[in-house]
């Protein structure tokens, strides 16, 4: 008999269902901070803070299906470790952070394509200190993939400490929560002169305690836990919609009355206060996950879910491209639309301008370092019949894949 494999080889395809959705809510907040007058509009901030719970949610299934990934596994093989890491999310994070350097170094023409690249912008000496600064803080969205590497330099000795201390999760996990609201309030209060800029909030793992340790606690206990969220269902969607009313309540209140710094919503990211809704909003995704493929889902809504969860991460990845050049177009258009018609329609049109990217693609010697995946065959474009909880040893999604060493 051969030797069993290493790791969790358990199909998830309810979290594959989640990709689509996070990544959605993702491009609604970027899309939202170009089209939408975040400065004026209360309707729009509160808007924004109910979608920026994506970024949290990505850190956590990161987190969660790693440790789901090892969590089987007797010892870590770091040479093979390290290696997959940096193949599914170091090679991306450098690519696009050149794509980008090269994109936002060129200066905005009048007419299409509306951008033209000079060799003195990218080959002079500001041009490397410009890109040495991307690479090293992470080009507006990519810094996610900056938190995920710092947090695969720690794995390894998280996950001992916490199999170590198992009878201790739930108090780490309350400690985990107490870290988070007072970090949140250090933020804003500056206690004792404390001051982190905003940039280096946003980069540290130290601000997403919830999220990844609990995602590798989750992990551990993933079948209990899975038990508890579905058997809650109702319970979570009213507590989520609660902490919606709370969240909201308090940024309109902060606008026009005034709050202490503990009690602020809306531009405040690590908000106390809004961490009740993010967690029953990663909760929630979950749930949908779960309904989304269910065998009664009927095989064209399972295909879908499917397509959207293979071309995730070049969705992501590609969104910052399409949503700068869609503002330009849209200002050549004169669509001087409101933004609660502007921003839904950039949310479809860059969906979709990152899916047909990433379905291209994938499909090129290219794939794994531009858009995250193992390369596929073109005669996969044509319609079939999507296989359920079917495993496969080398997808490449990225940072949510779940295939141990």
């Amino acid at each position: 008999m051969s030797t069993p494999p290493q790791g969790t080889r358990k199909r998830l395809d309810h979290i594959d269902a989640m990709r689509p959705i996070k990544q959605a809510a993702v491009i609604s907040t970027h899309a939202l901070i170009f089209f939408a007058p975040l400065a004026t509009s209360t309707l729009a901030t509160g808007v924004i803070m109910l979608t920026r719970f994506s970024r949290d949610a990505f850190l956590f299934v990161s987190a969660s299906m790693l440790a789901y990934s090892y969590r089987e596994s007797a010892r870590i093989d770091y040479g093979i470790y390290a290696k997959r890491r940096l193949i599914s999310v170091g090679l991306p994070y450098v690519v696009w952070t050149v794509l980008y350097f090269l994109f936002t170094s060129a200066t905005p023409t009048s007419g299409f394509p509306y951008y033209s690249l000079s060799a003195h912008a990218v080959l002079s000496l500001h041009g490397a200190h410009y890109f040495w600064h991307l690479l090293a803080t992470g080009y507006f969205h990519l810094y996610y993939l900056l938190v995920i590497l710092e947090f695969y330099a720690i794995f390894p000795l998280l996950l001992f400490a916490l199999r170590r201390a198992a009878r201790w999760h739930v108090k780490i996990m309350w400690a985990s929560v107490i870290w988070q609201v007072l970090y949140g309030w250090a933020l804003v209060a500056h206690p004792l002169g404390l001051h982190v800029p905003g940039m280096v909030q946003t980069r540290l793992i130290i601000s997403y305690p919830v999220y990844l340790v609990g995602g590798v606690i989750v992990a551990l206990h993933l079948d209990d836990v899975h038990d508890w969220i579905v058997r809650h269902a109702r319970g979570l969607v009213a507590a989520t919609l609660g902490g919606v009313a709370l969240g909201e309540g308090l940024l309109v209140l902060g606008r026009h009355v005034g709050l202490p710094s503990l009690l602020w919503t809306g531009s405040n990211v690590f908000a106390p206060f809004i961490l009740p809704y993010n967690i029953g909003a990663i909760l929630c995704v979950y749930l949908l996950g779960v309904f989304l493929v269910a065998p009664r889902r009927g095989p064209l809504t399972r295909s879908l879910v499917q397509s959207g969860s293979d071309n995730s991460y070049g969705v992501y990845l590609s969104q910052m491209i399409w949503i700068p050049i869609l503002g330009r177009v849209f200002g050549a258009l004169h669509l001087n639309w409101p933004w609660e018609l502007r921003a839904p329609l950039a949310l479809v049109i860059v969906y979709s301008m990152g899916l047909l990217l990433s379905t291209i693609l994938a499909r090129t010697p290219v794939s794994k370092a531009v858009v995250g995946r193992s390369r596929v065959s073109w005669a996969t474009l044509r319609p079939h019949r999507v296989r359920t909880a079917h495993w496969h040893p080398d997808r490449g999604d990225g940072p949510l894949e779940v295939a141990a060493d």
